[in-house]
């Protein structure tokens, strides 16, 4: 899941307050240059196997003990909760983060409920092929839908892809993905890209990106939605095989959920 932009963007909230307070004592020009960020990759040197060495801020992707993804079982187990989705059409900023094309809303116009704590959508990307898979097996591609609460905690609503019709509601997002420059905003229908039932496996994992940073709640729909070959296709030439492999469950249950959208709109 590549929710790290959200986490850099906390980051840069901080930052910023603390250069307003402190205006002052602001650095002459010639001051040394921020770092740069630490270059990762899904192949080669500073692929996956490797992103725990990249930086030391990346240590918990070799060190973490509830990584995502994860392989889920066949079968969904029996239903313990259930999300509440409250959705409407959401208008996205598209941008290239270097790894995926990414969507990033205004943290309104969709919400979602999670064990009575409500999270609002922050972005949405997707990897090709799917990063979590099902019985061993990754789906064509899966989406990511990153959603927040008011605390910082963050919820990654799954969404897994299979080949068949053309998805209209992802129309804006494939055409955008192929010229992100070109088209700064979409309008994005959330409740046309859900699948036709909301029942799902629910666990607690990561980011599927550096830092790899855990505590994150996955809610991943065990009902694929369907995308033509053509719209999987773009997404690919963009950005080929941006999936982290599955990582170890250890001593973590994966539970059977369900749910109810309610369509504002």
């Amino acid at each position: 899941m590549s929710a790290r932009s959200w986490l850099t963007a906390s980051a840069f909230t901080v930052a910023a307050v603390t250069l307003a307070g402190c205006a002052q004592l602001a650095p002459e020009p010639s001051a040394a240059p921020v770092a740069e960020a630490a270059k990762w990759s899904y192949d080669g040197e500073s692929g996956p196997a490797s992103w725990g060495a990249v930086d030391s801020s990346f240590e918990a992707c070799a060190a973490g003990t509830a990584q995502s993804p994860i392989d889920l079982p066949l079968t969904v187990p029996v239903t313990t909760t259930s999300i509440d989705l409250a959705v409407e059409a959401v208008d996205g900023d598209v941008f290239d983060s270097g790894h995926a094309v990414e969507v990033e809303t205004d943290g309104e116009g969709e919400t979602l409920t999670f064990a009575g704590d409500e999270f609002s959508l922050q972005q949405m990307h997707a990897h090709v092929p799917s990063e979590h898979t099902v019985g061993g097996q990754p789906a064509a591609a899966e989406l990511h839908l990153v959603h927040k609460d008011v605390d910082g905690n963050l919820l990654v609503l799954g969404i897994l892809v299979s080949e068949g019709e053309a998805s209209e509601a992802l129309v804006p997002f494939i055409e955008a993905a192929t010229h992100p420059a070109d088209k700064d905003e979409v309008v994005l229908d959330v409740a046309g890209v859900l699948p036709a039932s909301l029942e799902n496996y629910e666990y607690s994992g990561s980011l599927t990106t550096p830092p790899c940073t855990e505590g994150v709640q996955w809610v991943v729909l065990s009902t694929p939605i369907s995308m033509s070959a053509e719209q999987i296709d773009t997404l690919e030439e963009v950005h080929r095989h941006n999936a982290r492999p599955t990582q170890p469950l250890g001593g973590r249950t994966v539970v059977g959920g369900t749910g109810e959208v309610e369509n504002e709109g």
